[in-house]
């Protein structure tokens, strides 16, 4: 079998009972992350309103029958979406081979970018996104402050949509201006085999 990764995307406090039940069906654990919801128009984004607590659940399943999980996941009340990516890139992914509705686009940036990069997805056509707290890994060039490193603060935004909707998205946010300055994000998308609403 190959190794796929479920990704779910739920309200806070609510990834326990997810994984709780995937396990139950073959999964072998997970990681939780807290995020937030992006805000469902530019208004109330810049009001800072609307954005929702969330939290994403990775579990890495290289065991058990991916179906029987996510049917089992969909037995859990709660509310967000589920989708299965495939972990181990292979000749499925050669051009024409793989067939996939969804895509996941990753936007990794510096901190306090994600709401800019949101109202461009959305011109774009994208509807709404969640975005994941998290820090850049230190290096050698990094400020210590104590002997400690500073490392930046980052925000990764995922998208999830629809495959021929995608590259409009992936292409504006490629041309906005801060993703042109060295250092301050990347993006890529991952082709999603399965996808669905929670709840």
């Amino acid at each position: 079998m190959k190794w796929q990764t479920m990704i779910a995307v739920v309200g806070r406090g609510q990834a326990d009972k997810v994984m709780a039940a995937a396990r139950e069906a073959g999964a072998p654990g997970g990681t939780i992350c807290n995020a937030r919801g992006t805000a469902s128009s530019s208004i109330l984004a810049a009001l800072g309103l609307g954005d929702t607590r969330k939290e994403v659940l990775f579990s890495v399943i290289s065991r058990g029958d991916p179906d029987a999980i996510l049917s089992a996941v969909h037995n859990v009340k709660a509310k967000g979406v589920v989708m299965m990516t495939d972990t181990v890139v292979d000749e499925d992914y050669e051009e024409g081979k793989m067939d996939y509705k969804w895509v996941l686009i990753e936007v990794i940036c510096e901190e306090g970018y994600s709401e800019d990069i949101m109202v461009t997805a959305r011109k774009a056509g994208a509807s709404g996104g969640t975005v994941i707290n998290a820090h850049g890994t230190s290096t050698e060039d990094d400020v210590k402050f104590f002997g400690a490193p500073l490392v930046p603060e980052k925000e990764i935004l995922m998208i999830v949509m629809e495959k021929e909707k995608a590259d409009s998205v992936v292409e504006a946010i490629s041309s906005m201006e801060i993703l042109k300055k060295k250092g301050m994000g990347i993006i890529f998308s991952i082709p999603v085999r399965t996808f669905s609403n929670l709840g």
